[in-house]
């Protein structure tokens, strides 16, 4: 196939470019997703739990004081307050912190002022994991995934162009895409 030497040099410098901002992301999701393809690896990894308790201060515990408690919370050091969630009833004020591995319960009992503080780290793999899956963590790593995905379409496109311009490699090349839409449509279609 005839492509056109300008639009085959722009192709070129794209996908060169592309290539150099993509290394490290594409070695990340690929290594995480072999290991999320393979939980049974990381079967003996067990999360590590740290829990606490202390009292809080009676005059945090109205309702009417809630960000108050929030800001001691935080500035105490207990959680971030970057994704937390937050359930009041009766009796227990519930605040749960999710991070990328990691999770964090604060449970307050409202009668007695009594804070129980749960920590759980699942370790480095967990939040590799969950970074891969852009699960708890946060916009901005989200809007690196789809960075990511765009400069990898990107990539693909322009590597294609790139291998239409050679004869040589068409007979493989139709091969391949057709081998490859096959077993991706029988797939999609038998399961």
């Amino acid at each position: 196939m005839r492509v056109n030497k300008s639009f085959l040099n722009y192709s070129r410098l794209i996908h060169v470019y592309v290539s150099m901002a993509l290394l490290t992301l594409m070695v990340f999701f690929s290594v995480t997703g072999v290991t999320l393809n393979h939980p049974e690896w990381f079967a003996d990894n067990k999360a590590h739990v740290d829990e606490l308790e202390f009292q809080l201060p009676r005059s945090l515990l109205g309702e009417e004081h809630q960000g108050e408690l929030i800001k001691y919370l935080h500035q105490q050091r207990w959680f971030t307050g970057k994704r937390f969630t937050l359930e009041r009833d009766d009796y227990e004020l519930f605040i749960s912190d999710k991070g990328p591995g990691t999770h964090l319960a604060i449970t307050i009992d409202l009668e007695s002022a009594e804070v129980f503080v749960e920590k759980t780290n699942y370790g480095v793999w967990a939040k590799l994991n969950d970074l891969h899956k852009g699960r708890n963590s946060g916009a901005l790593w989200r809007f690196i995934i789809d960075i990511s995905a765009i400069l990898m379409i990107l990539f693909s496109m322009t590597g294609l162009v790139l291998a239409l311009a050679q004869r040589r490699v068409n007979k493989t090349l139709a091969l391949s895409l057709v081998t490859t839409l096959a077993v991706f449509f029988c797939y999609v279609l038998y399961v």
